[in-house]
């Protein structure tokens, strides 16, 4: 029997089920710049042990051949400038190599899934997949054990699901399957050519009962494995998220959800409940709000916080520092320490309660992280509950002056975003309100000054679900500090100052022994506005009233100014004057000043989602025009360069018999090499009637002829003619097929896949004959011995 494991085609196969396989990696990660240096590595051990078989290596030398090769790879990608010549490892460019490893190993530990991708990342993902290529090529090529190929695949397949709570997308689960399944029927069919040349039989034969070939079975029963190893998770209770048929984020991204902190805020309040949340001290002599939540988007009905991606979140354990405070740079700051400790009745608690802003935080736990934007500390897993945590933070102490000259234009336009269908009411108001303000800063004070005026504390009225609920408040003018703080967030941003509304807790009572309690009743809901140089800074529309926090004050940088107002004239509605904020609005007299004028909108997520989509739409629709087209461009080309070379009744009878093939192959009607023109002649013919048996018998003959027959014995049939033939086999191919078949075999032609797949073929085969002439020349001339 020949020996199969030389054979490059199961090498390539080998090669293709690894890089499939490594797809599966894909939500380890960001970005996908990790995948064509993989697949570079896969190509690189392919090649070698490729060389090392003609070379008639050991596996052993095979497979050490195999680790030097990626060595020499991953040199050249990350160390190549220490390197002797950009290839050849030096000690200078193994430090680099192992520096960069570190990073990656760092990345990793600091991180979750899916992590940041930079070189580290991608040395470590590049080594990982390319020893899996030697194992894999050394199990399933040379030992010719296919099967327990699997287990390297499978342990790569493994990794996400063991990092990460999702398993990979149903796709990357079928290519990695589909992959193993070719490995193992190129190596059955591998072994079996072995013995010699398999013989296909006409395929009217092969469809009648009993007469399929184990090939086809097996890949039918190959794609039913694969299909209901998909389907079935999707259709059992419990399992309808793996492969990724439940529900995932956009971003194929973890994801911290919790319950609607609004609601959950609205529950605690109307209990005003004295049960202990937690206790803390401070080094400050003057307490701060506690931050639990910080909602940036109002959908239209509430207000929410954008999803919280674990893996663009650091870790902070070990007091490492935490992302930068978000413009908090030209106003003095104090440094202060916060030691927490959670009471033990508290439940569920996914998020940290901090001071703002936090720069360090020590908890005992080591799966705790921030939010770069909002600085929010959550949990991926475990929770606070009992916890003793300590954190370092920094306030920011802004005069009335710093603020009323500062500006807020590097912040994100999403914090002035605003619904399209908000009333026109509610601008008219906020512009009357706000009349009198000089600069942002004033209107801002002129609101939280006319909310403490005109409004008061109530916990009767419902949580707001929707913007009639809010219009409803105003005309109301009774609330709890949840109405307050998404109302003045809201009527800011129409102002154009970015704003969100922060739910945490307010300072606590002071204990006797210098902690401060904190209890479910000092559940509390304030705005935040940010202005550059401060950063985000709190204000205080709440006024107080039975059942509000009694630590609730508002900041001293509002003081003064709120003061100064008082002395003037009122031009705020009061709220004897018109109790619907729609007749309010219509007192005012000339057209009221809008928001920003010549600022640029803010993109709309919706929008943004549809353009998106429309996109994929159309690169989809491009993508299979300019593929259709290229291969309609091949298709002509090569039926022109055959006909092109048709000057002797030879090359004629060969043209012929070429396109006579691409034809046949166009049509799905399938075409065996093993089969002689009168087996062909038989198969079509029957296929297509007598209308075309003349020239179908032309062609075969004339095929016979230049085959078989002496150069003299040459049938003088014109080329014209036999391209006729041709044509007219054409035409009774096409009106004997469906119209789907005919419109394929013109918009996407498979013979010109055909003709790809053979230029590969010889393409690959002359390569290996180069590779295998050096090698011969090299042993003649004294190299290693075969």
């Amino acid at each position: 029997m020949n020996e199969p494991g030389v054979r490059p085609g199961l090498s390539a196969l080998a090669a293709l089920a690894t890089v499939l396989g490594a797809a599966g990696l894909y939500p380890l990660f960001q970005d996908r710049s990790w995948i064509l240096p993989a697949a570079g590595a896969v190509a690189a051990v392919t090649v070698t042990a490729m060389v090392a078989r003609r070379l008639r290596l050991s596996p052993i030398l095979g497979l050490v051949a195999g680790e030097a090769v990626l060595l020499l790879y991953v040199t050249a990608l990350y160390s190549g400038s220490s390197a002797f010549l950009w290839l050849i490892p030096t000690p200078g460019s193994l430090s680099v190599l192992g520096e960069v490893m570190r990073e990656g190993w760092n990345t990793a530990e600091t991180y979750a899934a899916p992590l940041p991708v930079g070189d580290g990342v991608r040395l470590l993902t590049v080594l990982g997949v390319g020893l899996v290529a030697v194992i894999v090529d050394l199990l399933a090529v040379r030992l010719h054990r296919a099967a327990p190929a699997g287990l390297p695949l499978l342990a790569m397949y493994s990794v996400p699901a063991a990092v990460r709570s999702e398993s990979v997308h149903w796709a990357a689960f079928a290519a990695g399957a589909a992959g193993y399944l070719a490995l193992l029927v190129a190596d059955a069919r591998t072994r079996v050519t072995g013995w010699g040349r398999p013989v296909f039989t006409p395929r009217r034969d092969r469809e009648e009962p009993g007469g399929r070939p184990t090939g086809s079975t097996g890949a039918r029963v190959g794609l039913a494995a694969i299909g209901v190893a998909v389907a079935v998770p999707a259709l059992l209770p419990g399992t309808s998220g793996m492969f990724g048929l439940g529900e995932r984020d956009t971003d194929g991204s973890t994801t911290i959800t919790t319950a609607d902190p609004l609601v959950d805020l609205k529950r605690k309040l109307t209990r005003l409940s004295d049960e202990e949340v937690l206790r803390y001290r401070t080094s400050s002599g003057d307490p701060d709000y506690l931050r639990v939540y910080a909602l940036d988007r109002f959908d239209g009905n509430r207000w929410t916080y954008s999803p919280l991606v674990a893996g663009s979140a650091p870790l902070i354990r070990d007091g490492r520092e935490l992302p930068a405070v978000p413009g908090m740079s030209a106003v003095a700051t104090e440094d202060r320490t916060t030691e927490i400790t959670v009471g033990g009745k508290v439940r569920d608690m996914k998020f940290l309660a901090l001071p703002y802003a936090p720069r360090r935080v020590w908890v005992e736990r080591d799966d705790w992280r921030a939010d770069r934007q909002s600085l929010m500390v959550f949990s991926t897993g475990g929770d606070a509950d009992g916890t003793k945590y300590s954190v370092d933070s920094r306030r920011a102490l802004p005069t009335a002056e710093q603020l009323r000259t500062a500006g807020f234009h590097a912040v994100s336009p999403e914090y002035t975003k605003l619904p399209e269908d908000l009333p026109a009411e509610l601008s008219e108001l906020t512009w009357k309100v706000t009349a009198k303000g000089d600069t942002p800063f004033d209107r801002a004070v002129l609101l939280q000054r006319w909310f403490h005026r005109e409004f008061t504390y109530s916990l009767e009225p419902a949580p707001p679900s929707r913007v009639s609920d809010l219009m409803a408040f105003l005309r109301d003018r009774e609330g709890y500090c949840e109405q307050f703080a998404a109302t003045m967030a809201l009527m800011t941003r129409e102002l154009g100052i970015p704003s969100r509304v922060v739910v945490g807790y307010a300072p606590g009572t002071p204990q006797a022994d210098g902690s401060l309690l904190v209890r479910q009743r000092d559940a509390h809901a304030w705005p935040e506005l940010y202005f550059e140089g401060a950063g985000w800074v709190r204000f205080e529309p709440t006024p107080s009233g039975s059942g509000a926090p009694e630590s609730v004050g508002i900041p001293d940088y509002t003081r003064q100014e709120s003061r100064r107002a008082e002395a003037e004239p009122s031009a705020e509605p009061s709220a004897s004057a018109s109790s619907d904020p729609s007749d309010t609005a219509g007192q005012s007299a000339g057209p009221t000043p809008g928001p920003g004028a010549g600022e640029t909108p803010a993109p709309d997520p919706a929008e943004a989602e549809d353009s998106s989509a429309l996109s994929s739409l159309y690169l989809g629709v491009l993508f299979l025009v300019v593929a259709g087209a290229s291969l309609h461009l091949i298709r002509k080309i090569a039926e022109w360069r055959r006909w092109a070379r048709a000057a002797d009744p030879a090359a004629a009878a060969t043209a012929a018999w070429a396109q006579l093939r691409a034809d046949t192959l166009d049509h799905k009607l399938g075409w065996h090499p093993a089969e002689s023109p009168r087996g062909v002649l038989r198969r079509l013919g029957g296929a297509l009637g007598t209308e075309v048996a003349e020239p179908l018998a032309r062609i075969a003959l004339a095929r016979e002829v230049a085959r078989y027959a002496p150069p003299g014995h040459l049938q003088r049939t014109a080329p014209q003619e036999l391209r006729a033939d041709t044509r007219a086999v054409r035409s009774a191919l096409a009106a004997s097929s469906w119209r789907a078949d005919r419109l394929a075999a013109r918009v996407f032609p498979l013979s010109s896949l055909d003709l790809l797949r053979r230029a590969a073929s010889r393409a690959r085969t002359r390569v290996l004959r180069g590779v295998s002439g050096a090698a011969g020349r090299f042993r003649g001339r004294g190299g290693p011995a075969a």
